[in-house]
């Protein structure tokens, strides 16, 4: 990845083709894990959002990415229940709304061939789409600490995690360039 720069209002990077793929696969994979899989089209009409909302399928909190990613507001479970019931479709429908941001510009680069262009009105998206991938690799990977991580780095080379970690510090590297770029 060449690292993002501003170039007027937007962000543009260059990411190689397998980079494309990889953060595209990602994002998808947790986009599928909430829900995301088959959403129907937003919609401007009341009457058709307040049908989707009472279709939606509650989130799987046995799963703890999902647990990570929506944590609960309340320790009091009746309480944090009371919270989920109204705000988790809300929730869950913003994180796939972002991830369709950050799918349809990586779509845009055609498999890396183009730059990225992230539109300055899409940073949060960004940010928070990545972030969210980053966490849910934070989870699967066990990490909850510095201390954590710094045991992952000292993995054998053989070990399979030692491409997730891998993937996990590069993700971070590729939030700090958007970052850096957008506050420049």
């Amino acid at each position: 990845m060449i690292p993002f720069h501003r170039d007027g209002t937007d962000l543009v990077a260059e990411l190689d083709d397998f980079e494309v793929a990889l953060v595209t696969s990602l994002v998808a994979q947790v986009n599928e894990l909430i829900g995301g899989a088959g959403e129907p089209a937003a919609s401007d009409d009341p009457f058709a959002r307040w049908a989707r909302e009472l279709r939606s399928e509650p989130l799987d909190r046995s799963d703890p990415v999902v647990a990570r990613l929506f944590p609960d507001a309340y320790e009091d479970e009746v309480a944090a229940a009371e919270h989920r019931r109204f705000s988790q479709d809300a929730l869950r429908r913003q994180r796939i709304t972002d991830s369709e941001v950050v799918l349809a510009d990586l779509a845009a680069t055609a498999d890396g061939k183009e730059p990225l262009v992230v539109a300055k009105a899409d940073l949060d998206a960004w940010l928070k789409t990545l972030n969210g991938v980053r966490l849910s690799l934070a989870v699967r990977l066990g990490i909850e600490s510095e201390d954590d991580h710094a045991d992952l780095e000292k993995l054998p080379a053989r070990d399979p995690r030692t491409q997730l970690v891998a993937l996990y510090d590069w993700l971070g590297l590729v939030l700090e360039s958007l970052l850096e770029a957008a506050h420049s």
